[in-house]
């Protein structure tokens, strides 16, 4: 009987917004056998009182389910979006220093920050599923293509590129574990402000190749991008955490 359909539905998230729609249909169809003439009712007195009940149930259901997810988005609106999905903004630290830099030091092309700066994410601390990274670039080999195309089958440079790679340290600063190669991008920004994006290159001693770090956890890995031959000594790296994050650009300050 639809009453009973109705009770079932009731207590699962999601389709207890069905159960609304068969707890309404079970107490109309309940009424109208109710005032039929000459027909057993036994199911109907039956079924009419377990619609209303399933109906009251699912409304109340509904209604407390909705609320958290009702919660949820009402503060992704007031914070202007989700920090899973637009990143935090960035501290860069110079080498050897414990103190951020001041000035917007490595947040534009124009001022880069000096290869082994520092750069640390990190999503609100307070939240038990918090996500982050401290990220530090060191030298980069600007023309790595022999040691690419020899570990990596798959190379597919363009005539006027070449392969450069770049050593990356990373420490999850976030409360679970985490793969830099996922959550971290990495770019090449060319003296014409031409932005190269990383592939993914799979090859030992790659970030690719670190896999998922613990909370704390550190490792190194190559970033490597095929980059335009012409003035690739005066080009910046750039990372940010995840897409819509700002990011941090590497180099020297007459780069770019």
């Amino acid at each position: 009987m639809l009453g009973g359909v109705a009770l079932l539905l009731a207590v699962i998230p999601i389709l207890n917004m069905l159960g609304v729609l068969v707890g309404l249909v079970g107490i109309v169809l309940g009424v109208v056998a109710l005032l039929r003439r000459g027909r057993a009712k036994v199911t109907a007195i039956i079924g009419v009182p377990l619609s209303v009940v399933a109906l009251a149930l699912s409304v109340l259901l509904v209604a407390t389910y909705a609320a958290p997810f009702t919660g949820w988005v009402e503060a992704i609106r007031d914070a202007g979006g989700s920090t899973y999905i637009v990143g935090p903004e960035p501290l860069v630290f110079e080498p050897d220093s414990s103190v951020p830099a001041d000035g917007g030091l490595g947040l534009s092309p124009e001022d880069p920050a000096p290869l082994g700066s520092t750069v640390q994410y990190d999503t609100d601390p307070r939240d038990s599923m918090h996500q982050g990274w401290e990220v530090s670039l060191g030298t980069p080999n600007l023309d790595a293509t022999a040691e690419v195309e020899a570990a990596y089958p798959f190379s597919d440079l363009e005539p006027g590129e070449q392969y450069a790679s770049v050593p990356v340290t990373f420490t999850n600063l976030g409360s679970l574990r985490a793969t830099p190669a996922v959550q971290m991008t990495f770019e090449y920004v060319t003296p014409g402000l031409q932005v190269v994006e990383k592939p993914w290159i799979n090859m030992p001693d790659t970030i690719e190749a670190i896999g998922g770090l613990e909370p704390g956890e550190s490792g190194t890995g190559n970033v490597i991008i095929p980059i335009p031959s012409t003035d690739a000594d005066h080009g910046l790296w750039s990372v940010r955490f995840y897409l819509n994050s700002q990011p941090v650009y590497f180099g020297t300050p007459s780069a770019g």
